[in-house]
């Protein structure tokens, strides 16, 4: 389990999604940590991360998501996650942290719900 740590950001509107995959460990949180500071710093109203492709996730890269599911609430916006390999799921249940966090399968349910909510003004 050697493989490189990368993210990619999409814009969707006022919504960003980051596509994290690798390992989000202790080496490579700062750096998501620096990507969602510069989102939330843009405005974005909605982040959403997908770790569909993380491979491995320890106690700092928890501390990243809880960050920013912090960062959202003082600031009125949302914070959520696309569910990840078993191995980061299990993370998030055993300590707690799943309850905690908008959870969902895949980028689109919340995007396609962010646009149903605005087409009818």
């Amino acid at each position: 389990m050697n493989s490189e740590f990368s993210v990619e950001e999409r814009n969707e509107g006022s919504a960003w999604v980051l596509a994290a995959s690798g390992e989000l460990d202790l080496r490579t949180s700062p750096e998501l940590e620096e990507r969602l500071d510069r989102i939330w710093a843009a405005g974005a109203e909605l982040v959403i991360l997908d770790l569909r492709q993380i491979e491995f996730m320890d106690s700092t890269g928890l501390r990243v998501l809880l960050g920013a599911h912090q960062r959202a609430q003082e600031t009125s916006r949302r914070f959520a996650l696309v569910r990840g390999a078993d191995q980061v799921e299990r993370v998030l249940t055993l300590t707690g942290v799943r309850d905690m966090l908008t959870v969902v399968d895949a980028p689109e349910e919340l995007l396609a719900a962010g646009e149903s909510a605005t087409e009818g003004v």
